[in-house]
C-alpha cells in the first residue's frame, strides 16, 4: 500500500503513526532486468509516496528510517568503504541505481521540505 498515497495517508492518520522504519524494496537482478518499470517504480515511486506523506502530515520532527544498501558501492575499488570518502556514483545493477536516488531523494526531500531522514547501507542481508 506505500505506492498508494491516499491508503498510506489514511494509515498514518488513522494509527496515530508519528515515526516509521521504511524497508520494503523490490529485490532480485534478474527481475530488474526482466521488469524494469515495475522494479523502479517499487523503489523509487513508492519511497517518494513515502516521503510526500511525511511532508503534507508535517511528519518532519522525527526522521524516516529507510534501507538503503551497500550496492550502492558499486563498481569501487576500495576493500573498506566509507561514506565520507567511497564513491558511489557506479552502480554495477539497477537495485544500486533505485538504492542510491533514494538516497539522493531523500536528501533532496530535507534540502527542499526539512523532512529528515536516515537510510542504513546494509550488508549481507539474512532475513529469516
Amino acid at each position: 500500500f506505500l505506492c498508494d498515497e491516499d491508503v498510506l495517508s489514511n494509515v498514518i492518520q488513522r494509527f496515530d503513526i508519528d515515526r516509521v522504519i521504511h524497508l520494503a524494496a523490490q529485490v532480485g537482478v534478474r527481475f530488474s532486468v526482466e521488469s524494469p518499470h515495475s522494479y523502479t517504480k517499487n523503489n523509487i515511486d513508492c519511497f517518494v509516496s513515502v516521503l510526500e506523506q511525511f511532508k503534507k502530515q508535517g511528519l518532519n520532527t522525527k526522521p524516516l528510517v529507510y534501507a538503503s544498501s551497500s550496492s550502492v558501492y558499486g563498481y569501487n575499488s576500495e576493500s573498506a568503504f566509507s561514506e565520507d570518502t567511497s564513491e558511489v556514483n557506479r552502480p554495477a545493477s539497477l537495485y544500486a541505481a533505485t538504492k542510491r536516488s533514494d538516497e539522493l531523494i531523500a536528501s533532496t526531500y530535507h534540502h527542499i521540505h526539512n523532512v529528515t531522514s536516515i537510510g542504513l547501507r546494509f550488508f549481507y542481508c539474512l532475513w529469516p
